[in-house]
């Protein structure tokens, strides 16, 4: 009876000390993008698959624009001067390569 008495004591204490600690968000949980975030990318690009990564990791909804297809390398000559890949643009602002600081800035 004693023993049944002491493990009520510990789960009531468990239970009391797990009720008092407040949940932390993670840093994915509190990450993502108000923004609308489009990024021109080449299924065979290393780059890519690191800002495909880094989106990812940083539940940053997005769209992609295939960069191998005719009508989308003539959008980016015309918009960006060349069809280098990886490009995200986040509101409107253009981030090349793979740079997660500025892309986590942007979507503050």
């Amino acid at each position: 009876m004693r023993t049944l008495k002491i493990r009520f004591a510990a789960i009531g204490a468990a239970a009391l000390l797990l009720s008092s600690i407040v949940p932390v968000e993670t840093a994915a949980a509190k990450s993502g993008c108000s923004k609308r975030v489009v990024m021109y990318d080449a299924s065979w690009c290393p780059y890519c698959r690191q800002v495909r990564g880094i989106l990812a990791r940083n539940n940053i909804k997005y769209t992609i624009r295939d960069a191998t297809t005719a009508p989308v390398q003539a959008e980016m000559v015309k918009r960006f001067g060349s069809t280098a890949v990886p490009r995200t643009v986040i509101g409107g602002v253009v981030v090349s390569g793979v740079d997660e600081a500025r892309i986590k800035q942007l979507c503050r």
